[in-house]
């Protein structure tokens, strides 16, 4: 008799385990406890500065390419670093796209508000260019040290003759932008500036190799 009457103790026990586990889950679900926060996305915009004076006699067409991406880099994730060699991501702060995407549309308005060309097009099916821009994102991290932290951007800018079948020009341009503070949202307005800061070093960097370009026509 004590043998039975312990076996039914234990399914009592195992049952009233059961039940409470099962009101604590229901309590926490009717608790009314917030969400997990939604993930914050950003994106990165250009300035893009009119010319001063517009070449007129420019009668030649580019094309932006899809630009490149490193690994890294390649997706909506938001880089960071706080110790050398290593890359992580903010869990809850992205970019609204890839940042390729996001930087083939500001090349084309940049480009276009330049005045370097007659046309500038992303996606154009049946217009022929004279020019293409090849372009990879070799950096694009926010960096974290004991003083605060920084953005940094590399870019590969290659413009390619695509009727002459020549490269034009060929660099890389690097940038260091400080951030006010030591969370994601500054690091994306430093990321702003200093994708601009490449962008005003681009159009100027390539008005010697488009000049001469249309004075060879």
């Amino acid at each position: 008799m004590k043998r039975h009457s312990t076996h039914h103790s234990f399914i009592d026990l195992r049952g009233l385990a059961v039940l409470l586990a099962s009101v604590l889950l229901s309590a926490c679900a009717l608790s009314g406890r917030p969400a997990a926060p939604a993930v914050a996305t950003f994106v990165i915009e250009g300035a893009a500065h009119a010319a001063a004076t517009t070449d007129a006699s420019s009668s030649l067409v580019l094309e932006v390419s899809m630009p490149a991406a490193a690994p890294a880099y390649a997706s909506p994730r938001m880089a960071y670093i706080e110790q050398p060699y290593r890359i992580d991501y903010f869990a809850r702060n992205e970019w609204a796209d890839a940042p390729a995407r996001m930087l083939r549309t500001l090349l084309t308005q940049q480009l276009t508000a330049s005045g370097l060309f007659r046309f500038v097009f992303a996606d154009a099916p049946g217009v022929d260019e004279n020019l293409r821009l090849d372009s990879e994102i070799l950096e694009l991290v926010q960096a974290f040290s004991d003083s605060g932290s920084e953005v940094r951007v590399s870019i590969r800018f290659d413009l390619v003759d695509v009727e002459r079948r020549t490269m034009l020009s060929s660099e890389t341009i690097s940038v260091t932008e400080p951030a006010e503070g030591r969370d994601p949202y500054a690091g994306v307005v430093a990321a702003n500036r200093a994708v601009q800061r490449v962008l005003d070093r681009l159009v100027a960097s390539l008005h010697d190799p488009v000049s001469a370009r249309v004075a060879a026509n």
